[in-house]
């Protein structure tokens, strides 16, 4: 079902959601263009390729890895975000965190090419996710309080894929115009900042249906409890929500093999394959986002009338699959299966994008969806701090031993991701025991 017709579906959506539908999508559309600069994989090339005479081969590739994994570990202040966000104008902190992260691009866009600019566009692409980051956990309670949940996979996953779309091919182009003319590059970044700008100033003015109420169910909610305990409240939740909790878990092991890719994936390309700028922006972000986009309507379908569990026991071992690639491709130098492995990870990602925005709404409420995303994106950015580096560590200490050696390196990501395809399966079958 396409959004035009979801907005003129009266049985599907309520009034007030099929006349918020435009908006949010040109806004989203917007920013869009602004997120394809800051794609990991884009400014993890731009840094291992423009940056590499600047300083150290291991600062360079611990640059990378911090570029790279930003988009993950900046969500470390989503809990914090979140409790700062209660009974606050959801709309209004949503439009001024898109001004900030936008500003941020502009600040990439001037860093120079010297170690200081290094480390101008590293804190640069560092905040801007962090900004953005917060955007994404106010965005879960929007979209939770204007999408009923019969459709909101549906309506996510065609903003997903229009969104996917625009990234993948303005990133392709950023790709293209560091090998053809690198300079020029720089205005591209200058246009995705103005272009976030103007998001943030469409989103102003969006509407939350019953803002009021929502708002007050969340004063409510903290009301016997001071807003800097953020900790005890975190660990109260896991504690009592054990489902929740056994997810979180699964996803922990899951995902750090996931976040581990990247990194050590750009090096690989540059150092052991010896490839252009551009084919390396294609591999590591344009396709995948491009079949990204394709792909979203389909697992929206399928996520839409099954719990998040039951989804993620089948949609995880796209990664798995995707990662062995890259593995064995690096292994045995096969340059044709990375292009494999790269589309099946847009495959994987297109499940994996809806599965991270709406998979917490399978066990919280409307007034603790904003808690439990926090959490949720609060663990992604624990595990994105550390995994991005551990990868190219891994592949420098591999690379120490004996040059080439290095080659192996996403063997330990895949274990990983494989480890975190099993506990998926288990759950599933566990639930599905206690439903018969």
């Amino acid at each position: 079902m396409s959004i035009t017709r979801l907005s003129n579906d009266k049985t599907a959506l309520p009034k007030i959601a099929r006349a918020l539908i435009p908006r949010e999508m040109f806004s989203w559309a917007l920013i869009s263009v602004t997120l394809g600069a800051l794609e990991g994989g884009l400014l993890g090339v731009l840094v291992k390729n423009v940056y590499a005479n600047a300083a150290a081969t291991p600062t360079v590739n611990m640059a990378v890895a911090l570029v790279s994994g930003a988009p993950a570990f900046a969500n470390l202040v989503s809990f914090a975000v979140a409790s700062w966000a209660r009974g606050r104008d959801k709309v209004y902190l949503l439009s001024w965190l898109m001004l900030a992260s936008s500003l941020c691009v502009l600040i990439i866009a001037f860093s120079p090419r010297t170690l200081g600019g290094l480390i101008m566009l590293t804190l640069a692409a560092v905040a801007a996710r962090i900004f953005w980051s917060g955007a994404i956990t106010l965005r879960a309670t929007v979209w939770r309080a204007n999408f009923p949940r019969h459709v909101r996979a549906r309506i996510t996953g065609q903003m997903t894929t229009l969104s996917s779309l625009l990234i993948a091919v303005s990133s392709a182009l950023f790709g293209v115009l560091l090998d053809i003319n690198e300079p020029l590059a720089r205005w591209l970044w200058v246009l995705a900042g103005l272009s976030g700008i103007c998001a943030a100033a469409v989103y102003r003015r969006a509407r939350v249906r019953h803002h009021g109420r929502i708002l007050k169910q969340e004063l409510q909610d903290v009301s016997s409890e001071p807003l800097q305990h953020l900790l005890k409240r975190f660990f109260r939740l896991l504690k009592d929500d054990r489902k929740f909790r056994h997810y979180m878990q699964g996803m922990f092991v899951f995902g750090t093999g996931n976040l581990m890719v990247t990194a050590p994936l750009i090096i690989i390309l540059n150092d052991q394959f010896g490839l252009t700028r551009t084919v390396q922006v294609l591999l590591t972000s344009s396709l995948p986002l491009l079949l990204l986009a394709l792909f979203v309507p389909l697992w929206a379908g399928f996520l839409d009338n099954r719990h998040i569990i039951f989804y993620r026991a089948r949609q995880s071992w796209g990664f798995v699959l995707a990662i062995g690639c890259f593995a064995l491709a690096s292994i045995l130098h096969w340059q044709w299966l990375l292009w494999i492995g790269s589309s099946i990870l847009g495959i994987a990602y297109a499940g994996g994008v809806l599965g991270w925005n709406l998979g917490h709404n399978d066990f919280s409420s409307d007034h603790s969806s904003t808690l439990y995303m926090g959490i949720h994106v609060t663990l992604t950015g624990v595990r994105g701090l550390f995994a991005p580096a551990i990868g190219v560590l891994f592949y420098q200490w591999l690379e120490s031993q004996a040059p080439g050696l290095g080659r192996y390196c996403l063997l330990l990501p895949l274990s990983l991701s494989l480890s975190g395809a099993v506990w998926f399966v288990v759950m599933a079958r566990r639930m599905r025991a206690m439903q018969s």
